[in-house]
């Protein structure tokens, strides 16, 4: 469902047969093609079929326009408003396919149950297309919500003591990610979600900013917590009938449960979700991508300084390298190619007593952490063109993955199994978080279809639970009901029945 608002509320525009416009189709540009990189806002392309010309000769007064796309929801019984026969229904016509005998209303307003794909404005330009038929074809574009944050410069809080003046954005990591939350919510801007703002609470007090400096509120939040291995990355993210802005966490280890009825079930990033066999989802067909080598972390942050001269608090550029610890092969690491993390954690205290903001070092299991994401990235291969879609997906079950922000994956007998390492892991198992994409909305053999093509990254898992098969019991079923390979029972973390 489409809605756009003109400045005289919702109109809906998800189009009907007369109606004077109608949605063509869509694409979501969104995510990042890398965790070390946060995702730039997402950028919805669309096409409305203009059939009166009203919007068309208004298109130059369009931009600012707001947009709203709704996945909508399942018809319900006294939805149903066909009034023809029961005698006369389509012969075919199963219980599975009756939903498809509802006509939504085109007057219909946003229903605030539903599952919101996309809210944000209209941008300039944009090209209008005049068809045979004297209707015709706008094709628009909107920026999500998150755009004003990455827009929004200004100073943040500055302090009464002394030894910070000429400081803004001062405080504990606490007070900043409040004083986030807040201008996010005066911006309009989805809000931080409970466990991102809780999370961001106990980082390290932060270095503060000069005075002469005008960060961008995005660059704040991201560098709040960008020296931790849980490597949090920032997405728009929507349900049924709110929004927020989360940190999906792409460092953390994930686990894969293998369920007493055969099912596998993934849990990383924060997310959890059941596994896809490898029939219900499209990859190139000949094409795995080896990655780029990445042997070092390098966190750039802060050095706490103190001046004689005018007895106040500075603060400089610091570096901490992360290393593979031996995660790695030594031919992979003759090379160091890095990727780099700006985070305002102080790292070094020059100032003495006079810092009381204490000094954050990475601790030994944080420093394997970033080593485990180092061999990640470096050793799994990665399935191309991956692509999620309503025709193959139930959306009821799959309901993240047909959406434009991060997802969760694993995957079953997919057509890459066959490629073991050396420790016998397919090319594909584990877990996988998909971190950007493309979105698209079309109509396939009179069939709408949402289809993602993602890009995913892996995840750290954590070590296996099962060394035999008798850790499974009681599992009841035979070998022919389990549907993976010797190899595939490696990415198996825990057994639940």
């Amino acid at each position: 469902m489409l809605f756009i608002d003109r400045g005289n509320g919702w109109e809906n525009v998800t189009g009907h047969s007369h109606a004077p416009a109608g949605l063509a189709g869509f694409t979501v540009d969104w995510g990042t093609d890398s965790p070390d990189t946060q995702p730039d806002p997402s950028v919805l392309r669309f096409q409305l079929l203009d059939r009166t010309g009203d919007l068309a000769g208004n298109s130059t007064r369009l931009a600012g326009m707001k947009v709203l796309v709704q996945l909508s929801r399942r018809p319900l019984w006294r939805d149903l408003n066909d009034t023809t026969p029961w005698a006369v229904q389509p012969e075919g016509l199963t219980w599975a396919d009756f939903h498809l005998a509802h006509k939504p209303t085109p007057e219909a307003q946003p229903d605030p149950t539903a599952l919101t794909i996309f809210i944000g404005n209209v941008t300039s330009g944009g090209t209008i297309t005049q068809r045979a038929d004297n209707t015709y074809m706008l094709d628009l574009y909107a920026n999500a919500l998150q755009v004003r944050m990455n827009r929004a410069t200004g100073k943040g809080p500055t302090s009464s003591d002394a030894k910070l003046a000429g400081l803004h954005w001062t405080g504990t990591a606490a007070q900043r990610a409040d004083e986030i939350n807040r201008r996010l919510s005066a911006l309009g801007c989805p809000p931080l979600d409970t466990a991102t703002l809780a999370w961001l609470k106990t980082m390290p007090q932060p270095a503060a900013y000069d005075n002469d400096s005008y960060p961008e509120l995005s660059t704040v939040l991201y560098a709040l917590g960008a020296h931790h291995p849980d490597l949090p990355v920032y997405y728009e993210r929507h349900g049924h009938g709110y929004e927020s802005l989360s940190a999906v966490w792409a460092g953390r280890r994930a686990s894969i449960t293998l369920h007493a009825d055969g099912a596998l079930t993934v849990a990383g990033g924060g997310l959890e979700q059941i596994a896809a066999t490898g029939d219900k989802v499209t990859v190139d067909d000949t094409t795995l991508t080896i990655p780029d080598t990445v042997s070092q972390v390098k966190l750039s942050t802060k050095t706490v300084k103190w001046d004689d001269n005018d007895n106040k608090l500075s603060f400089e550029d610091d570096e901490i390298d992360l290393t593979g610890q031996g995660l790695l092969p030594s031919n992979l690491t003759a090379t160091v190619e890095s990727v780099s993390f700006d985070s305002d954690a102080v790292t070094a205290n020059e100032a003495g007593d006079h810092w009381t903001g204490g000094v954050w070092q990475p601790t030994a299991e944080q420093r394997t952490r970033w080593a485990e994401w180092l061999a990640v990235q470096t050793l799994r291969l990665r399935p191309e063109k991956l692509t999620a879609s309503s025709r193959h997906l139930d959306l009821d079950v799959f309901e993240q993955q047909l959406q434009p922000t991060a997802s969760l994956w694993a995957f079953v007998s997919t057509r890459y199994t066959k490629l073991l390492a050396d420790d016998g892991t397919p090319a594909t198992s584990g877990a996988w978080l998909a971190i950007g994409g493309t979105l698209s909305f079309d109509w396939q053999a009179g069939e709408p279809v949402l289809a993602n093509e993602l890009t995913l990254t892996p995840l750290p898992m954590l070590p296996s639970t099962l060394s035999a098969w008798r850790d499974l019991d009681p599992i009841n079923l035979k070998w022919s009901e389990l549907g993976f390979t010797w190899g595939e029972f490696s990415q198996i973390t825990y057994f639940q029945d």
